[in-house]
């Protein structure tokens, strides 16, 4: 369900989606050189956690992909959560419920800090 209102909402300001069910399955996508401007994902996925993939981006010897722009959208809320998720590389961390328009002022001002941002906006 959350990943159906993030991709209807990105969708409608002109982004291109695409999705992956787990870790695993982004790690794949990226090995394929598939490199996308943005991450964004969840902390609680089957096989590669969130904050598994993240570190492996983050480690990667390729620059494309170890400065990859990651946004963690998840329920974890604690203090220590979120300590834990910026530690490890992230570029922002929306918890859960989240407001549609607020994820997507985040991404566009995550894709701005990378210089990715669209030049339409």
């Amino acid at each position: 369900m959350v990943r159906r209102i993030v991709v209807a909402k990105l969708y409608g300001l002109g982004y291109e989606v695409e999705e992956a069910e787990d870790g695993q399955e982004v790690l794949e996508i990226l090995e394929e050189g598939e490199i996308p401007d943005l991450l964004i994902t969840d902390s609680n996925m089957p096989r590669v956690n969130g904050l598994q993939l993240v570190r492996r981006l983050r480690e990667s010897e390729d620059a494309a992909l170890s400065l990859l722009p990651i946004i963690m959208l998840t329920a974890r809320q604690s203090e220590r959560d979120i300590i834990q998720g910026l530690e490890t590389g992230l570029d922002d961390y929306v918890i859960k419920p989240f407001s549609p328009d607020e994820l997507a002022a985040r991404v566009q001002t995550v894709l701005w800090r990378s210089g990715k941002r669209r030049d339409s906006e």
